[in-house]
């Protein structure tokens, strides 16, 4: 997919209460070509955001209403599929790596690298927008494909082939209850709703021939 048509179809959230960098960054990136909502407290970002439009959300660290883990945690609880680039001038090594187990996208320092931060932004956007179109890149893929235990994966390949619950337990020498609920959560972390779409995702992380 071509950088413009994601820019077109992607919205770009930033949410920070650092007012002069919110708008600093906001002008940034809509000088880039991007669509941008700004957003200076938490409240207004849940409120007023449209979450089934691709994208990505910059989100800093440090808020006084919730905090950007916080934000994180919410938002992950609502099953948001909007990619988080968190940005931070108080970040450690552990608060980045873990930002990242729960879902993040990238973890940048302030002050933020603007070469940078469009780099993480089109790489979380774009993946963002061809998710939402029922493609995904081969770099998401194989994060989404590592994100499995190695029953899950084995339980996804089998249910992309075709295979239902019964036939997949006699084959892993498993329950079918268990084999369902490994296939269940399998395709809730690949973010996939069907077989077709399970099947490309594992062709695209090379799990597939």
């Amino acid at each position: 997919m071509e950088v413009e048509e994601i820019k077109q179809k992607a919205l770009v959230r930033i949410l920070d209460d650092d007012e002069d960098l919110c708008a600093a960054l906001k002008l940034y990136l809509e000088l880039d070509g991007w669509q941008v909502a700004a957003y200076t407290r938490a409240r207004s970002f849940f409120a007023e955001d449209r979450p089934s439009v691709p994208g990505c959300l910059v989100l800093d660290v440090r808020m006084p209403e919730l905090s950007g883990l916080e934000c994180q945690r919410l938002l992950n609880e609502r099953k948001s599929n909007v990619p988080i680039v968190f940005i931070s001038g108080h970040g450690d090594i552990d608060m980045a790596v873990q930002t990242i187990l729960d879902g993040a996208y990238d973890f940048l320092q302030k002050p933020v690298d603007e070469e940078r931060l469009l780099r993480s932004v089109l790489r979380a956007a774009g993946d963002s927008v061809m998710k939402a179109e029922g493609t995904v890149s081969e770099e998401e893929a194989v994060r989404l494909v590592q994100s499995l235990t190695d029953r899950e994966r084995e339980v996804a390949k089998l249910v992309a082939q075709g295979l239902v619950s019964r036939t997949i337990g006699e084959r892993l020498g498993i329950s079918p209850r268990t084999a369902e609920l490994h296939r269940s959560h399998a395709l809730k972390k690949l973010a996939v709703g069907s077989t077709v779409q399970l099947r490309n995702l594992l062709k695209a992380a090379g799990v597939l021939p």
